[in-house]
Formats: structure tokens, sequence, C-alpha cells
């Protein structure tokens, strides 16, 4: 086998071996929650708030980023990817959520009572970011 052969070999076995590291290696401490959510801004579709909204959590995103909801309207959290994910707010102040695990093929609904914006993020994964906006 010559050198740039061999080299290039051991690059793409790396680099598989990289891709796969952190996905699904955290204990499971999650505790589910039917509240308010916490923080940031979002939209169904792009358009005005609805009743309900749902995000999947798939290539290790929340799409969409942003939804829109109504004061009492619901988002459904559904994990479409093989890595355990959850969605969660930052700390224990009013409006803050935490969903259970989500293994791959399960969801879970969140109810948002107050108006505002509602950032989140999977705690597995603190890339993965999103916004709820709650309007009355």
């Amino acid at each position: 086998m010559n050198l740039p052969r061999l080299l290039a070999t051991s690059l793409a076995v790396l680099a598989l071996a990289v891709a796969g590291c952190g996905a699904d290696d955290e204990p499971s401490t999650a505790s589910s929650s039917g509240s308010e959510s916490g923080s940031g801004s979002g939209d169904s579709a792009g358009g005005a708030a609805e009743a309900t909204a749902k995000v999947d959590l798939k290539d290790f995103k929340f799409v969409p980023e942003d939804v829109k909801v109504k004061a009492g309207g619901e988002v459904t959290f559904a994990n479409a990817d093989e890595a355990k994910h959850n969605a969660q707010t930052e700390g224990g102040g009013p409006g803050a959520f935490k969903t259970k695990d989500l293994l791959q093929g399960d969801s879970e609904a969140i109810t948002f009572e107050k108006p505002g914006k509602y950032s989140y993020y999977c705690i597995y994964h603190r890339f993965m970011t999103g916004t709820v906006e709650v309007s009355e």
C-alpha cells in the first residue's frame, strides 16, 4: 500500500470514529413537566402564532428552531434521531420546562401559559438551541 492511500484510509477511519463520539453516551436524568416554557422567539412555519406547534429533533437540530404559539398553546417535541435528546430551559425560573429524555420515536408536549420568549436547548448537545414565542 502506498503512503498517500494509507494516509487517506487512516483519515477516513479517524473521521468516522470522531463522528460517532458523544451522540448517546450521557446517563439518563430527565424529569417531565407539562407547564410553561423557557425563553426564546419562534414561529411554527414563519407565520402567526398557533394553538399548537411541533418541533422535530432531527439531524442534531430543532426543526424548526423557532416557533410561535398563543398563550395556553402547546409545543410537541418529537425525536427523529437515533441519539437521545431533550429540550429544556436554563434554570428554574417562571416558565422553566424540561422534557423527559426523548429516544427515537418519543415525543412530549409542553403547554405554555404565559406570553414571552423562551429559549431552550438539548442538555446532551448544547449546540442544539431553539426558541418558543408565546403571544396573548
